[in-house]
């Protein structure tokens, strides 16, 4: 088996592609799919097939010089990618919650953002941004509490009816629940949210509490702002570790395009 390598950099690059094509199968098998589990998919693939093909390949970029700086090129871009990622997971790790500086008796909103369910059933990472945002809701008893989040492909149930239900079994009483049940994106998450919180007659400069992932917050933070909101806090709830990595990765193209659409 060994011999089928012709340095220790074709075994490397084969190991590890192996190691990313089972890390993205497991994804799948858990049900995290999108972008991020497709690029690693991708990349895991490419690795194993230029460690088990590397000789021929090696062979056939000898044959053409523009074949050799074209792959130069390709190996060149995917490196500067790469580092703008591992970049972007430091950001991440070293994100810090801030201190809410706001009383109990404070009016206001609390918005819970919406991720994935199966069935009506949270995710994992729901879950944890709801348990999150039911400590926050204890500890501003005097905020309304905005779930966000809408109807998925072929699903009977809103992710806000679920996130709905699952806070009023941790003691939240359905009276400071308000419902968004149209939003597809963080970008509609808080604009649609924005007149709900206005019939409730509070102003934009009314303290608004944002729950979400860790990863996540930076963003929505800036979409809020975006989307008219001027008084701004932030509380995180830690991603699952198995859901860690493509969840950031996922955020790294969503910053990319949430820039490039203009939603901050």
């Amino acid at each position: 088996m060994l011999s089928r390598f012709p340095h220790w950099r074709a075994l490397l690059s084969f190991v590890t592609g192996s190691a990313l094509v089972l890390y993205a199968l497991y994804l799948y098998f858990v049900h995290i799919t999108g972008t991020s589990t497709i690029v690693i998919t991708v990349i895991g693939a490419a690795c194993m097939t230029y460690g088990w093909l590397n000789a021929q390949f090696t062979q056939w970029l000898e044959l053409q010089r523009w074949r050799r700086l074209a792959w130069q090129i390709l190996l060149t871009g995917f490196v500067i990618w790469a580092v703008s990622v591992a970049a972007f997971f430091r950001h991440i790790s070293v994100l810090s919650e801030q201190a809410i500086p706001l009383a109990a008796t404070d009016r206001g909103a609390i918005i819970v953002l919406g991720s994935s369910v199966r069935g009506c059933v949270p995710s994992p990472a729901l879950t944890a941004r709801l348990d999150r945002g039911a400590d926050i809701a204890m500890q501003f008893p005097a905020m309304n509490v905005v779930v966000s989040g809408g109807y998925g492909h072929g699903r009977s149930c809103s992710e806000a009816e679920v996130m709905a239900a699952y806070l009023m079994k941790k003691g939240i009483p359905a009276n400071r629940l308000i419902q968004e049940n149209a939003s597809t994106s963080t970008y509609e998450n808080l604009r649609f949210s924005r007149p709900l919180l206005q019939q409730q007659g509070l102003a934009d400069d009314a303290p608004l509490i944002i729950v979400s992932s860790e990863f996540h917050l930076e963003r929505a933070s800036a979409i809020a702002r975006r989307a008219g909101f001027r008084s701004i806090y932030t509380a995180a709830s830690a991603t699952p570790l198995y859901a860690r990595y493509p969840s950031w990765l996922r955020e790294y193209f969503a910053l990319i395009s949430g820039y490039l659409l203009g939603e901050y």
